[in-house]
């Protein structure tokens, strides 16, 4: 029973500063009112011979444009990329999404972003680039994956947070 009360001291002080640990804002995009993210992430370009590993920082821009859409619809925008992370996404789709590139907000509040344009893998065309990225609205976690044609070009991850 001693070790019970002792266990039980142990594990509610950690509860308590879990609970009271406070929680990430979700990511809920306004129409006309752009949001930036700051993402720490981390990619892999696989389709080269070796497993190119970079980390770094990339700054994004994401705005609604109409939530009237099914799905509702906008656009995104490369802010800034670490030079030294040469496997983003960022410094990948610098030239694309300089100005652009459609974004739209799932069912599930998760924000896909797309470069160049939404298209499903299996239209793509030898050698023809597809960016599909997500950034989940509860925890702002990015995924990203890159396809050249087929196959994987790359992947990147990592966690965000909103501003600068």
């Amino acid at each position: 029973m001693a070790r019970l009360a002792t266990a039980l001291m142990i594990l509610l002080p950690g509860a308590a500063q879990a609970a009271d640990a406070p929680a990430l804002p979700a990511l809920t995009l306004v129409v006309a009112k752009p949001v930036e993210l700051t993402c720490r992430t981390k990619s892999v370009v696989v389709k080269t011979d070796a497993a190119n590993a970079t980390t770094g920082e990339l700054k994004i821009s994401l705005v609604l444009k109409n939530e009237a859409t099914k799905p509702p619809s906008g656009a995104w925008r490369i802010v800034s990329v670490a030079d030294a992370h040469a496997g983003s996404l960022g410094l990948r789709e610098a030239k694309v999404c300089a100005e652009a590139c459609p974004l739209s907000v799932g069912a599930d509040g998760n924000i896909e972003l797309w470069s160049p344009a939404p298209k499903s893998i299996t239209e793509l065309k030898e050698g023809e680039m597809l960016l599909l990225a997500v950034v989940k609205s509860k925890t702002l976690d990015l995924r990203a994956t890159t396809f050249s044609g087929k196959e994987i070009e790359s992947l990147e991850e990592g966690s965000c947070r909103t501003g600068s």
